[in-house]
């Protein structure tokens, strides 16, 4: 009786659920951990730019012991690198005009070590600037300046083939591709076209064109929902737009924006479903369990002058702040964010702030020692050529440790979580470039 009663209660629920046509649809959405699950994660790694015609490097750091574990030269001024599976990262280099043709590297690991590296080529003069994927054997490549077999250039994001190491096909895009998100499932693809303010989308079955319907002002960086239901659009207008993405075969409506402070880079925290935007003085915190977005906390950060003996930002006068990157605790506790100022004295002066996740309130705010600008590549005002990334920040699989990576420092820093202190940095890999240090920091992320 008790289980005739039971299923009675089950078929009643469903019939409500599914009553005139619609389909339930739950409000809060539950948030499982996906590949690459972030907790996962025993290294970081660091992809680092020789500014010489020598080829980059990436350096992988070992979470629990501190340690660099392992160096593999990548290829000409490497800009953006992807974790595709649980032993393979992808870094994209630019290269260098009659010197070296742009490229992929593979970087596949042996657990947690670099044990060997393939290349990938690209077509020469294409200028590719992301990597993006969440599939076992394909990758996407933006490239800006593509030329065609006629020589017309026509930006086009590369489809590759990472187990046979090559280029399957092109697909057209929109000016100046410079960002790339799909969607968890592996089934859609969208290129933010920032020159034209529009968004490119994909089938990844079969590489045809979904559409989107709605407006964006320079789109930025997009970033995906786990559930692959949502793509987060970053606009240069300092909003933030929802795409739906549930339909089968498009076009993708977007069903709304909201405003963050102005940013150029956001991150999606998958434990928590929740995006940190950093962007001038301050970082918005945008909860995203709901259809739409909304904001839980906006910080204005402030610089920190008191800093410890032998910092060469001590006792110098602060500029402006600028709040450029954030990393999440797997253990859904805090965030990090990373800051900096340029001093009077010519030195680049970073910091972290540390928020408490569970209440949205800043908890602490700490120093990282400075260095000597090194304006000549890390400065934003040198793009193109400048690291898109002049700090940035990740965290441990342990949640044990969180890192800030310094372009003008040549470093990573090492801070404590237990106690929110910081504790050391470790030079970039030795290069070729007599500059002390050697090599520069550009891209950081939480690695096998």
């Amino acid at each position: 009786m008790n289980r005739i009663l039971l299923l009675g209660t089950v078929l009643a629920i469903f019939a409500i659920g599914t009553g005139c046509g619609e389909v339930f649809r739950p409000i809060i959405i539950p948030n499982p951990a996906q590949f690459p699950n972030p907790q996962a994660a025993h290294s970081v790694v660091t992809i680092n730019d020789n500014r010489t015609v020598v080829d980059g490097s990436a350096m992988t750091v070992d979470v629990a012991g501190d340690a660099d574990i392992s160096q593999k030269n990548v290829g000409l001024r490497p800009v953006h690198a992807v974790q595709q599976s649980a032993s393979t990262v992808l870094v994209v280099n630019q290269s260098v005009a009659g010197v070296a043709q742009e490229s992929v590297t593979r970087l596949n690991f042996s657990g947690i070590s670099i044990g060997s590296t393939s290349t990938i080529t690209l077509p020469a003069g294409s200028a590719p600037n992301f990597v993006a994927t969440t599939e076992a054997n394909k990758a996407y490549v933006s490239m800006p300046q593509y030329q065609n077999p006629a020589g017309t250039v026509v930006p086009s994001v590369a489809v590759i083939n990472t187990q046979q190491n090559g280029v399957v096909t092109t697909l057209p895009v929109g000016n100046n591709p410079d960002a790339i998100g799909e969607t968890p499932d592996g089934s859609k693809l969208y290129v933010a076209n920032q020159a034209d303010n529009t968004l490119s989308a994909f089938n990844t079955s079969d590489d045809s064109t979904r559409g989107v319907t709605g407006s964006f002002n320079s789109p930025l960086w997009l970033s995906a929902r786990y559930d692959s239901q949502r793509i987060y659009v970053l606009n240069g207008n300092s909003t933030v737009s929802t795409i739906d993405t549930t339909t089968t075969a498009g076009p993708d409506p977007v069903i709304g924006t909201l405003g963050v402070p102005s940013a150029a880079y956001m991150v999606y925290d998958t434990i928590l479903n929740r995006l940190y935007v950093p962007g001038g003085n301050q970082i918005a915190i945008l909860d995203t369990s709901q259809s739409l977005p909304s904001t839980l906390a906006t910080f204005t950060l402030s610089a920190l002058t008191s800093r410890g003996t032998g910092d060469p930002c001590a006792g110098t006068t602060a500029g402006p702040l600028s709040v450029v990157a954030a990393a999440a605790l797997p253990d859904g506790s805090r965030a990090y964010v990373g800051s900096y100022y340029l001093d009077n004295a010519g030195n680049v002066c970073p910091q972290v702030t540390v928020i408490d996740a569970a209440s949205n309130t800043i908890k602490t705010d700490l120093a990282i020692p400075g260095s000597p600008a090194y304006d000549a590549f890390c400065s934003p005002a040198q793009s193109p050529r400048a690291p898109r990334f002049r700090i940035m920040m990740s965290a441990g699989g342990d949640s044990s440790r969180a890192y800030l990576s310094s372009c003008d420092g040549g470093n990573v820093n090492f801070i404590d979580t237990s106690t929110d202190t910081y504790i050391l940095n470790m030079p970039a890999p030795i290069g070729s470039r007599l500059n002390n240090p050697p090599q520069n920091p550009v891209f950081l992320f939480a690695g096998p």
